[in-house]
This record gives C-alpha cells, structure tokens and sequence, in this order.
C-alpha cells in the first residue's frame, strides 16, 4: 500500500508538470500572436488612406539669384562634381530598397528643368535664353544637376538687374545682467549710395520697440559712401522686456530736409552678456510698424497620410493699442494649391501680454495630390472692441516666397519628411 501511494503521488505530479508547461505555452504563443497583430495594425496604420502611393520626396529649386560674372560655373564642371551626386544615389537606392511605396519619378517635387542663369547684362542673358534643352534622355541628368545645386549654393550670390543696395551698417549689443543694462553700439556705415551734386549729413534714429518705445539719435555725419559713427547708448532695461521687442535702426538724411532713407530691424532675442556684433542690410523704408512683429511657426511634412502640418507657437513685438481700449490678435492659415485655396483655418484670439501672444495651435491641411507643389500663407491680426480686423501683416511659407527664412524652412521640411522645423519669421506688409 506505501509504494502504491507512492506511486500514484509520483503519477500525479509528473502529470501536473506536464498541464504547466503546456498552460505556459499557450499564454506564450498568445502573448506572441498579441504582439504581432499590434505590430501589424501599427504597420497598417503607417499606410497612406485609399491605397495611395508615397513617392520619393526631393524639393524643386527654384533660383532667385544668379552668380556673378566673376564666379562662373559651366554645365559640365557642375556635372563633373560627383560628391552630391553621388550621395543622392545612394540615399535613393538606400531608401528604395527599404520602403513599401514605389518610386514615382515623375512627382512635381522631382521635376526640374534647367534653369537658365540670367546676368546683368543683355547680350549674356540672351544668348543663355536661346540655349537647347534636351528632354527624354537628359532627365537623369538634369535631376542629378538640381540635386548638386541643391547641396551646394554658392558662397556669393549677386542680385540681377541694375538695383543699387542702400548700404549696410555695422551694430554691437550685449547686456549687463548685473546692473540690468543693454549696451548698444553704432559702430558704421558701408556701402551707402551717395549722389555726388548733394551736401547732405547722415544720422540714425533707433527705436527700442518695448511697450512704451525708446527712441534716441546718433550725431549727424559728413555723408560718405562709408561713415564711422562708434557712438554708445545704455538704457535699464530687464532681459525679458528686451528680448520680446527689436532694434529699429532708420537712416536720415538732412539737406537741409529731413528724410528717412533707408531703415533695418534686429531682433533682440539672442541678447545676452556677450557682446555680439551684426551687419545689417538697410531697406527701404517701410510705413507700417507691423512689419517690426514677428511670428513663431513649426512645420512637419507628412508624405504617409498625405498633409502638412503647421503649428503656430507664438508672435512677439506687437504694436501696442493706439486707444485704451484693449485688442487681441489672430493668425488665419491658408494653403493654396494649383493656384486656388484648397483651405482656410484660424487659431484663437488672444490678448497680448508683453508685447507677446502664445497660441501652441496645431493645423493640419490635407494635400488634394502629391504631384503638385503647394504654399501657405499665414496672416496675423488685431481687433478691439469698436475697431474691425486690421491685417497687420503676413508670411508666405514655399519655395517662391520672397522670404529667404521661409524658403529655408520650406526646404528643410520637404527634403526632410517626419521632421519638425521651427523658425522665427519678421512679417511683410499686408
């Protein structure tokens, strides 16, 4: 009887063992179909809606400047350079290689033609207009001939036509955090374009465009191409009220009439305790301090779902009310998109704290189609209580803007899907 109880405990235990071991396979095999029917729906998830394909994203590039004669580059020395070239085929093959979605060459962000190099002078510029193009065969060779502008621009670029520059002036800041000070230094003038027949003096008048705005005058000077001023100004002022507003630097003449020339603004918003020195491009002057604001924006470029996305951050340096009635701002969103508007959105509004406004505001607009290129226009405004909405100016976010920041972003975020690109912009007048 003890060996046939030990029998039966030996049985039942070799017995329970067995129903453990298959109750732990099956919770594994569960845990692991669990698993990849989550990888699956993530998967699916990633696929463009309607069974639609996602082509291989490369940016146009549009020229908006030429190089000078003394830089000339021929066609086949720009052909013979093989370092972009070269990383644009393998990142293509790379990417062809792992993607689910074909490649679809004959996308509007891969289409390009040669672009003809227009100079200042008339004879150059027809014989280049005159010149054959070979479509068929030569695509290859053109696409390889934008991808190498494209990753290589020049380091001097001149603009074409008889345009004179106003000038440039040089400008040194920093702040004393200790005794809450900003320093800022006039250092000179360059490039001005002076009339010979005239006499005239030469001055600035800068505005601090802080809440209540701070306005001071340089001493009058001799008016030369080139004029050295090297006169410093110290205001108290808190880092944070100085960083939310900007420099306006406007050139006069005195003959004996005073005339605004030309005028720049710099931002203030990398001021710090090191002195930092900027050459700024003077321009003409403009008649509405809106032009002074600037907008905080975020883009993302989604080829998967088809969309882009636009986030507006914030805007800083906004003019205050001319009335004391309080006013708030607004950014209506447009994208266009084969010359019509495909969508219209607006974020909230909001009543201006500092000169500043927050929003944090994500839009998304859904592409009509891949195969054409798109644009947005952001638009900010202000309204009060008795007053209608004022646009007070605007930016053109694509790759014909007449921005240079906004083409950069432009760029950055149609050559780069899935990456968020955020930048600062200074509003054009409406």
């Amino acid at each position: 009887s003890v060996m046939e109880f030990f029998k039966d405990c030996c049985k039942n235990f070799s017995q329970r063992n067995k129903q453990e071991q298959e109750t732990q396979g099956r919770h594994q095999v569960r845990r692991l179909r669990t698993r990849m029917e989550k990888a699956e729906d993530y998967l699916i998830s990633k696929q463009p809606p309607g069974g639609r394909e996602v082509p291989f994203v490369v940016p146009t590039f549009k020229p908006t400047y030429v190089q000078p004669q003394s830089r000339q580059v021929t066609f086949l020395q720009l052909l013979s350079a093989g370092s972009a070239r070269s990383t644009y085929a393998g990142r293509k093959a790379e990417l062809l290689g792992a993607s689910f979605f074909p490649y679809n060459s004959e996308s509007i962000f891969h289409q390009g033609s040669m672009p003809a190099y227009i100079s200042p002078g008339p004879a150059r510029r027809d014989a280049l207009k005159s010149g054959p193009q070979s479509p068929g065969s030569g695509r290859v060779a053109f696409l390889d001939f934008f991808i190498f502008l494209f990753f290589s621009f020049p380091e001097s670029i001149a603009l074409s036509g008889d345009e004179q520059e106003p000038g440039k002036v040089c400008v040194r800041v920093r702040y004393q955090q200790d005794v809450e000070q900003v320093w800022i230094t006039l250092v000179q003038c360059s490039d001005l374009v002076v009339h010979p027949d005239e006499e005239q003096k030469v001055g600035f008048k800068a505005i601090l465009t802080v809440p209540k705005p701070i306005q001071f005058k340089t001493t009058l000077k001799e008016y030369h191409q080139n004029v050295a001023f090297m006169e410093t100004f110290v205001f108290a002022l808190r880092l944070q009220q100085l960083q939310s507003s900007a420099l306006v630097l406007r050139l006069q003449t005195h003959s004996p009439r005073k005339r605004t020339a030309a005028e720049c603004v710099l931002s203030l918003r990398q001021l710090g305790p090191r002195e930092s020195e900027h050459w700024l491009d003077l321009q003409q002057p403009s008649k509405s301090s809106a032009c002074h604001s600037e907008l905080h924006l975020s883009t993302l470029f989604q080829p998967v779902s088809g969309r882009i996305q636009v986030k507006i951050l914030a805007a800083q340096n906004l003019p205050p009310s001319s009335s004391p009635l309080s006013q708030v701002f607004f950014v209506k969103a447009e994208m266009h998109q084969l010359g019509q508007l495909e969508i219209k959105k607006k974020t909230r509004a909001l009543k201006a704290s500092g000169g500043q406004c927050r929003w944090e505001e994500t839009f998304h607009f859904l592409l009509a189609s891949l195969e054409h290129a798109c644009s947005l226009s952001l638009r900010l405004y202000s309204r009060s209580s008795v007053r209608r909405k004022q646009c007070l100016g605007q930016i053109q976010l694509g790759f014909d803007s007449p921005l240079p920041e906004a083409v950069e972003q432009w760029k950055d975020t149609m050559a780069h899907p899935e990456k968020v690109v955020a930048a600062w912009h200074r509003l054009s007048p409406p």
